[in-house]
């Protein structure tokens, strides 16, 4: 497939969510020249790339990638491609590359019932920021800050053929720390099983599908748009106790890669790959009558 042919779908696919994106939304849909497919894209396109770094250990074969992945651009300017989703995963997760400017990364965040993934297949140095020790679960109601204490955290630099995992209830973030280059490719996140991560980051925050920015501080924006899809994220410290939280160091508890778990649900996810590879835009919900 030509690199033209290819832009016209992910273009043509994009089309419907434009016109309804609101134009001071702050999350943007990409389209024709904002986002440029990698090879490694096109590639995943057409195969199932195995994965082989013997100096970290990491052995692991990606599932196909979407012809016509949906590309959104947060507030930060980074850009979360959707590769593989619910509709095409069999509902067992979803999985994103994000193309990280300088120093960017979400705040700190936690997921009520999604594990997560992190693993980057090119060079550069994310450091990832999780609990100095074992975290216990935050459940549901439990907000750290309000009604928790803030989780003590450190962060550790992930580099080329290294993979995290955060389960579900652990407060994390990360960030780009790569010298010397524009952006980074192939830093991949995973969410299982990943219901309402779409959403999230297409900016959603209204019962009516909408996604305008809400009239109230920041803060309390953010942490109200990103617990509709469970996932409080929050930009004033509070869950860790820290103000300036990029600049957190100190040793954090590693839990088991679970890359076997990971394998299996690109294994299992491959029977709901769509025969032509293209992305189904979602029918239209019904309205209260």
């Amino acid at each position: 497939m030509g690199a033209a042919t290819t832009l016209a779908i992910l273009v043509a696919t994009l089309l419907p969510s434009l016109a309804n994106n609101p134009k001071n939304s702050l999350y943007t849909p990409m389209a024709d020249g904002d986002y440029t497919f990698s090879e490694t894209n096109r590639r995943g396109m057409t195969e199932r790339i195995t994965y082989d770094f013997p100096v970290t250990g990491l052995k692991l074969t990606m599932p196909r990638f979407l012809k016509n992945p949906e590309a959104i651009q947060t507030p930060g300017k980074d850009i979360v491609v959707f590769l593989r989703t619910i509709p095409d995963t069999c509902g067992l997760y979803e999985m994103s590359e994000t193309i990280l400017l300088p120093n960017a990364g979400p705040p700190p965040h936690f997921h009520l019932d999604n594990d997560e993934w992190f693993f980057s297949t090119e060079n550069s140095q994310i450091r990832l920021y999780s609990a100095q020790e074992k975290q216990e679960t935050i459940k549901a109601g439990q907000v750290p800050g309000i009604n928790l204490a803030p989780i003590k955290i450190g962060s550790v630099v992930q580099k080329q053929g290294e993979i995290l995992f955060s389960p579900k209830g652990s407060v994390h973030f990360f960030r780009n720390e790569t010298p010397g280059k524009d952006n980074v490719r192939g830093f991949y996140n995973v969410w299982s099983p990943g219901y309402g991560t779409l959403e999230r980051f297409q900016g959603i925050n209204r019962i009516d599908h909408g996604n305008e920015p809400l009239p109230l501080p920041e803060d309390q924006a953010v942490l109200l748009q990103t617990s509709l899809w469970g996932f409080p994220h929050d930009i004033t410290g509070r869950f860790v106790g820290v103000k300036d939280f990029y600049g957190i160091r100190g040793p954090v508890f590693e839990h088991p890669d679970n890359v076997q778990k990971l394998q299996e649900l690109f294994d299992a996810g491959e029977a709901c790959y769509p025969p032509d590879g293209l992305r189904k835009p979602k029918p239209p919900l019904p309205e209260p009558q």
